[in-house]
């Protein structure tokens, strides 16, 4: 049996249910409605747990790219041989074990950082966790950034050339990407964020405090096939100079020396308070934003 089969996927549904798409302990407005999912009409989407629903709902990165490269595989076959129909787009979203990612045009790392990356890491959940971090190379562009639990990450794999929805190009399609992801991180928390061409991403800036990036981006793509996608940080660790707490502060993210990482906690005020945040729920909440982009081609 294949690694990635060992994945438990769940698609989005249609029921009522309260929105816990911030910390239990908020009273903001978005948390203390109640709000219907929903219903996608094109997009395919799947949040990835292990099997078990006693373990951690981490993935190994490894095991999502290969359910990854699995839906691309379809997506190729009916391009050189197609069928009645265009495959509808998927979305894969999890949240993985601690794992550093490196480009694919990145040297390869000398023994003292691998050492360096690869050293524990604490997780502060509940209860607290112990990993060493894998590093995984990639397809993407640019250098080494941190996957691991309290960051969503949302790869849609689709064909941009597809008659099932809105033709994008390179540019356009990561636009929709940056896009998506700032409409969601502006309806249900307020926060106000900036696309940067020269610095691909989704940023945060305040008058008197340093860029900081809440949300990385890096696509692959083959004959117009995607890979890859964003990586939200809702509830992770990204300050402080402690390398066995913080991931960040063990490398330059990304490359971008002068520039700090945030998440979503951080911004909310929220990143002392040991929440609990409900990723398929928000994973959904992007998607529905997604498959809307999709379809007439902007957010």
């Amino acid at each position: 049996m294949k690694q990635a089969q060992r994945l438990l996927p769940r698609r989005s549904g249609s029921a009522t249910i309260p929105s816990p798409l911030t910390p239990h302990h908020t009273t903001t407005a978005a948390a203390s409605r109640s709000a219907p999912r929903r219903t996608l009409h094109l997009l395919q989407h799947h949040h990835l747990k292990p099997s078990s629903p006693s373990s951690p709902p981490f993935i190994r990165y490894a095991d999502a790219d290969a359910l990854q490269e699995e839906h691309r595989a379809r997506f190729l076959a009916y391009k050189t041989s197609p069928a009645t129909a265009a495959p509808p787009p998927q979305l894969l979203t999890f949240q993985a074990q601690p794992t550093y990612t490196l480009g694919r045009r990145q040297d390869a790392l000398s023994p003292a950082q691998a050492a360096r990356l690869t050293q524990p890491l604490t997780i502060p959940s509940q209860p607290v966790a112990h990993y060493t971090p894998q590093v995984h190379k990639t397809n993407r562009g640019g250098l080494t950034t941190y996957h691991g639990p309290g960051q969503l990450v949302l790869w849609p794999v689709l064909d941009m050339h597809s008659p099932r929805h809105a033709r994008f190009g390179v540019a356009s399609y990561a636009a929709l990407l940056e896009a998506t992801t700032r409409a969601l991180l502006a309806d249900l928390w307020g926060i106000a964020t900036y696309a940067n061409p020269q610095e691909p991403g989704v940023w945060v800036a305040r008058d008197g405090h340093e860029e900081r990036k809440i949300a990385a981006l890096g696509v692959h793509h083959r004959r117009y096939v995607t890979a890859l996608g964003v990586a939200l940080n809702v509830d992770v660790p990204t300050a402080g100079a402690d390398e066995s707490v913080n991931p960040w502060a063990r490398f330059v993210p990304c490359g971008l020396a002068g520039k700090m990482v945030t998440s979503v906690a951080a911004e909310t005020g929220s990143a002392e308070q040991a929440a609990r945040w409900d990723m398929e729920r928000l994973a959904e909440e992007w998607a529905a934003r997604f498959e809307e982009g999709l379809l007439k081609g902007s957010v």
